[in-house]
């Protein structure tokens, strides 16, 4: 009888400490990174956006570009005539711009496509645009190189791969703690990935091949 209570105790306190373990498993940057994976899989929106802010990310990826030597090639000019005209401010256009990339992201998860760009300026820097131009849609994660966390943030080093160009880019994701879980809020070196992104476009476009 004593063996048996031992036996009990020994396996109460294997599932404990297995549950203990998966829950800070599920605490981790690591865990909400598959999760993003697996919502990407699975076409789960409502997933995808626990763990990544689409809105957030979208938001400080128009604002990092706009502020850029990436302005021009994201149709600066377009952007430039409309606030000439006094019609409309530069927030308002850049709010309108990363709410159209955030249904854009939202679309390519649940339907694994985006829909067809527009007229708009909205429509210039969508993302169905940048894919046609820089190939969004054939990026893949060929690995996670380091999670480092300070606080509440996280930064994810990424290696991801271009289908279209055929090249590898080294991407920086940021992570914020939201207590149970993290969040995907930022790409922090999103000019340097685009500039790369259009220096490829650019020289595909010269290449004797895209002639052809």
């Amino acid at each position: 009888m004593k063996l048996i209570r031992i036996i009990i105790v020994a396996l109460v306190v294997i599932l404990l400490t297995a549950g203990a373990g998966f829950w800070y498993w599920t605490t981790t940057p690591q865990y909400s990174l598959e999760q993003i994976k697996d919502a990407v899989v699975e076409h789960n929106v409502s997933k995808f956006q626990m763990y990544f802010n689409a809105d957030e990310v979208a938001s400080s990826m128009v604002k990092d570009l706009m502020d850029s030597e990436l302005r021009k090639p994201l149709g600066g000019e377009v952007l430039e005539r409309f606030l000439s005209s006094g019609m409309v401010s530069e927030s308002t256009i850049q709010h309108e711009v990363a709410s159209g990339i955030a249904n854009d992201i939202k679309m390519l998860v649940e339907t694994g496509s985006f829909s067809a760009p527009g007229e708009s300026l909205a429509d210039k820097v969508s993302m169905a645009a940048l894919d046609q131009r820089l190939g969004i849609r054939t990026l893949s994660l060929k690995q996670v190189k380091s999670i480092k966390v300070n606080g509440s943030t996280a930064t994810v080093t990424m290696l991801l791969h271009n289908g279209k160009f055929n090249t590898d880019l080294e991407m920086l994701g940021e992570m914020q703690n939201k207590d149970n879980y993290w969040q995907a809020t930022r790409i922090v070196n999103i000019v340097d990935c685009f500039k790369k992104l259009f220096e490829l476009e650019k020289q595909n476009t010269k290449s004797p091949q895209s002639t052809q």
